[in-house]
């Protein structure tokens, strides 16, 4: 009799814990629209700004700085750059990367073993 007790008594609390449970995790409310929307444009964006381009790249803004100004340099020295250079256009003094022309990019450079002396 003991133990019909003690079941009972235990799945009563396990079904309070878990309904009590369901009423705090429905209660929550749900993520602003505007975030979200505001993600997914940045998502699908063609153009990405420095930020954008560091973080896509998995690399500091400051490395994405370097690797410009060291194509820049030799581009300059030489006369000629071998392989792509970093893709990127400037608009009113800003730099702005096109997303699928970075991840060629990216992919040469990776196959080319590049070196940066960052």
């Amino acid at each position: 009799m003991l133990e019909n007790k003690t079941l009972l008594i235990s799945s009563l609390i396990l079904s309070l814990g878990i309904m009590i449970g369901c009423y705090l995790l429905a209660s929550k409310p749900a993520p602003a629209v505007i975030d979200s929307a505001s993600k997914s444009e940045v998502q699908v964006s063609i153009l990405l700004n420095l930020k954008e381009t560091s973080v896509l790249l998995g690399i500091t803004e400051e490395e994405l700085k370097k690797i410009m100004a060291e194509e820049k340099r030799i581009l300059n020295t030489t006369g000629s750059y071998d392989g792509a250079m970093l893709p990127y256009i400037v608009i009113e003094g800003k730099q702005y990367f096109e997303r699928t022309q970075l991840l060629i990019w990216a992919q040469e450079s990776a196959t080319l073993h590049k070196e940066y002396g960052l």
